[in-house]
Formats: structure tokens, sequence, C-alpha cells
């Protein structure tokens, strides 16, 4: 049972400007974002396709705990508590990592075995389950089809002959798949990973021209000169002014910058954060 929701999310989200693409590479990082630019040390050496892979896996590993999602696909099982108020609403449910790809078992665990292992009391149909993939929500809508032992009582209640408490411990275990499906990647989202990475490279490459804090280098020979000139400084490497702008456009001009990237991004995946006291 692998069971996709039905592409519904938060109110508001438009399914059909959500583009989508394949993880960006080496080579279109090279090409969109790094083009024209050499990145040799000074015996003409180019910096290994390895070091950018490393860059894009260091910028995908930042988005990841900055929104608190999974971009890559990845797979878990995951305890949940039945909670009555929970329940009786078409049994809400939640899961800690999203967005949702599918949920592959749901299964109702209750009792232990004698070397207290958990043993499964019903596996939840999966024409039964509504999911909600952007958001990580999915409910439980019953049929009469199977197991008939599970259809709704006359108290209204699922499964009125296990649960009638308002709260067991971990009674839902869920394996689901969560993330992103290859080549499904938002392109927003990549463009964040691509300018984190290329960030780094222009770190490193910038380093590279005439070396580490060289500002500029001159050659005299029988009365012919040559001079260079860079904007690298002590502080600066060469490509700042690129740096620069890429780091603009992520985090923005001001803190409020209603356009930087992983403002949008934030707000989409996790909404505003609210505090009661």
């Amino acid at each position: 049972m692998a069971i996709k929701g039905d592409g519904n999310g938060i109110p508001g989200c438009n399914k059909g400007l959500k583009r989508v693409g394949p993880l960006i590479t080496v080579a279109e990082l090279k090409r969109d974002y790094l083009y024209g630019l050499e990145f040799k040390d000074k015996d003409g050496v180019d910096m290994p396709k390895e070091a950018f892979q490393t860059y894009i896996d260091n910028a995908v590993s930042m988005l990841e705990h900055y929104l608190d999602i999974s971009i890559t696909r990845q797979n878990i099982v995951e305890n949940a508590d039945y909670l009555m108020n929970q329940y009786v609403d078409w049994g809400y449910m939640t899961v800690d990592n999203y967005p949702l790809i599918c949920v592959n078992k749901l299964e109702q665990v209750y009792f232990k075995d004698v070397n207290g292992e958990p043993e499964v009391v019903q596996e939840i149909p999966g024409s039964w389950l509504r999911i909600q993939e952007h958001d990580g929500i999915f409910r439980l809508i019953p049929n009469a089809r199977f197991p008939a032992n599970l259809q709704v009582g006359q108290t209204g209640n699922y499964f009125p002959e296990v649960l009638r408490t308002t709260m067991v411990p971990h009674f839902w275990r869920i394996d689901y798949d969560y993330g992103f499906e290859d080549g499904k990647i938002p392109v927003l989202l990549n463009q964040a990973i691509a300018m984190a990475a290329a960030i780094q490279a222009l770190i490193v490459g910038g380093n590279l021209v005439l070396g580490a804090g060289i500002a500029g280098s001159s050659i005299s020979i029988d009365g012919l000169s040559q001079s260079i000139q860079t904007t690298q400084s002590a502080e600066n490497s060469a490509f700042s002014a690129t740096m620069k702008d890429y780091a603009n456009r992520l985090y923005g001009d001001t803190k409020d910058d209603p356009f930087a990237i992983l403002k949008i991004l934030k707000n989409y995946y996790k909404g505003y954060d609210m505090g009661m006291i």
C-alpha cells in the first residue's frame, strides 16, 4: 500500500504554478550561475568536479535544516499517539516530516508479545486515506468494504471495540516516504540551492585569482611592464560583487524584503511563526 495525496495543500496553493525539475547538477551550476568564470590554481589545474558537488550537497543540507524539510526522497517509520479529539475528527493525523510523498503502511499497534515487541492489531486499508502532501496531514474515511469489524459504530467513532480512551501512546505506526520525488524539485528551491552552492565556489575561486588577499600584481622586464588590478583585498575576494548579489537575492536587501528567496520558501513550507503568552 503506497497511497499518494490528491495534490491539495494549504489554502491558496496553486498547483498549476508549481514548476519542478531535477536537482541541479554540477554542469548546470557552472552553466547558469558561474558562467564565464575560471576556477584554476596557480598551476592551471581546474578545481575538481567533486568540489562543486560538495558545495551542492552542503547547500541542500543547509536548506533542509533551515526549512525543516527533506529535499531528497527519504523513508521513515514513525510512531504517533492516538488522541481522541483528533481521532473523532476523521482520524486527523500529521507526520513529523514533509512534504509527504506517500503512506506505505498505516497500522494500529496496541499489544506487545512475550518479548515486548509491538503486535499489529489492524492495518488500515489504503482506500481510507486522504492525504495532503504539502503539509503532511492525512485523515481516515472508512468504508464498508473491509475489515468489517472496523466500520463506523453507532457512536460515530471508528474502531469502538479498541479505542475507548482519550489517549494511547504510540498507537499508530506510520511507514511513509517524504521529501521530493526524483525530478520534481521545485524550481525556486533549486535556485536557492544553486545560489548557496555558487557562493561557496566563488569564495574559493576568488582566492585563486592572483592569490588570497592580493589586490594586484605587476611585472617589468627591460622597460616593458604589465599591471593587473582586481577587486580583491584583505577583506574581499575577486568575486565579492557576485557573491553579494547572490546573497542579497537569497536573504534580501533588507530584513523584511518580501522578494528574498529564503523568506518566500520559509513562508510557503512552514508558514508564519506564532507565539502565545
